[in-house]
Order: structure tokens, then sequence, then C-alpha cells
């Protein structure tokens, strides 16, 4: 019989700049005996591609246990601070981690099949800096948003029991409200309304709006999670029920 699936998600923690938020928030969760049954990282889990501040948020993620009393698994997709061209040394340095970069990952929780496809994101417009200083990033974003729709398609043609999308920059505007809108194109891109109705996730997870009050919202059917830790001042649960 199919039980409920408790995810803890989180990004932005800039460790070490929100590490003592992220510790309070665990320390909450785990004097209550939280079950958690997947840790999801969605990005800018350290602070200027500060590698080794990765090893204390790991640290104090393994203070989670899932119902068999283990470290629950963690999956993970990078942010813009796990700066490009490093991804390798993360996966190396940290093989505990699943990373998910631009592919997707089929992981079993309670005997379901939970399909998660992971990505950075999409810009609706890229900032100036990447401008300068990422080439051809518009074209970049335009491939990127097409392995998107492509993996969510590959999950549903699957027939996993559930498809978790997980990216760093909002795949929707709806969970930016509390930001600026004038700076809503640096920080997503409506990924979730382009999709088809055959293509789109069960869930959505996200980061970098640290100044959103809205924190989730039903995008066509998809619930959407923004689990920046500036925003929410806490880990978010998210259950998936039977």
């Amino acid at each position: 019989m199919a039980t409920l699936i408790s995810i803890a998600a989180i990004a932005d923690v800039h460790s070490p700049r929100y590490l003592p938020l992220l510790i309070a928030s665990v320390n909450s969760l785990s004097v209550k005996g939280a079950i958690i049954d997947l840790v999801i990282f969605a990005g800018d889990i350290v602070e200027s591609n500060s590698i080794s501040q990765l090893k204390l948020v790991v640290k104090v993620i393994s203070k989670f246990k899932n119902i068999q009393g283990s470290t629950p698994p963690i999956i993970a997709v990078f942010g813009n601070e796990e700066y490009m061209g490093f991804e390798q040394t993360y996966i190396s340095k940290y093989p505990e981690i699943a990373w998910v970069n631009d592919d997707y990952k089929i992981i079993n929780i309670s005997d379901r099949e939970i399909c998660i496809v992971g990505s950075r994101g999409v810009l609706m417009e890229a900032t100036p800096w990447q401008k300068r200083n990422i080439p051809d990033i518009k074209t970049l974003y335009t491939s990127r948003l097409e392995k998107i729709k492509n993996m969510l398609s590959a999950c549903k043609d699957r027939g996993t029991s559930i498809t978790l999308l997980v990216t760093h920059y909002a795949p929707t505007f709806a969970t930016l409200l509390g930001e600026s809108p004038s700076i809503y194109k640096y920080l997503g891109y409506p990924v979730i309304e382009r999709l088809s109705d055959t293509a789109r996730p069960d869930i959505a997870i996200h980061g970098h709006a640290h100044n959103a009050t809205r924190t989730f919202a039903i995008v066509r059917g998809v619930e959407v999670y923004n689990v920046s830790l500036p925003a929410t001042k806490n880990l978010t649960l998210i259950k998936i029920k039977p």
C-alpha cells in the first residue's frame, strides 16, 4: 500500500550566510521527530562558489532520518552561485548528493516511482552580468527550455507515479509576488504555462526569489513551491499523498 511521502526542500542557503537559519529549522523538525523521505536542494546552497561550505549544509541535513532510520537521499540542482564549469567538482566532492543537471533521475520511495527533472532553469531575459560574461546565453536558455520540455515528456512516457520539476530559477511568475515586477524577467520564465497538457509535472520546486511573499501557487494544476530560505524562513515540507 502506498504511503505518505515527505520531502524537505530548500534553496538559497548561500552558506555560510543563512546557515544558522537552516540549522534552526532542521533542529526544530528533528525535535518533533519528523520523518523525511527525500531532501531536495534547489540551488544556491553555497555563496559565491564556496564549494567547501556545502559540507556544512550536508552535515546539518544528515540529522534527518527516513522511516528506516537512515539519512534520506539528497537530490540537488545547481544555482547561479554554484558556478558554471565547476559541476564536476561538486559531483566528485559530494557523491552523497545525486546531482541532476539538465537531466532526470528516477527514484523509488515507498514502492512509488518518482521522476525528478532537474536544471538550473531558464530566465526570460539574461541578466546584464550574464550578457557580458556568458557567451551566447540566449541560445543556452532556449536550448535548456527545450531540454526541460523533453525530459518532462520522457518522464510522463515512462508512466512514473509522480513527476517533479526542480529548478533554481522560477518556472512561473506566480511565486514571485513580493519581488519587483520589473525584475521578474531576471528571476524566471513561465515554463509551466508553456508546457503541453501531457508534459506538465505534478510538482515544481524552485528558489532564487528571496523576497517573494507568495511561496506557493497552483499553476495549470501544478503545485509550485518557492523554497528559497530567505523567503520562507524555514525548510519547506512537501507532502505527497498516497
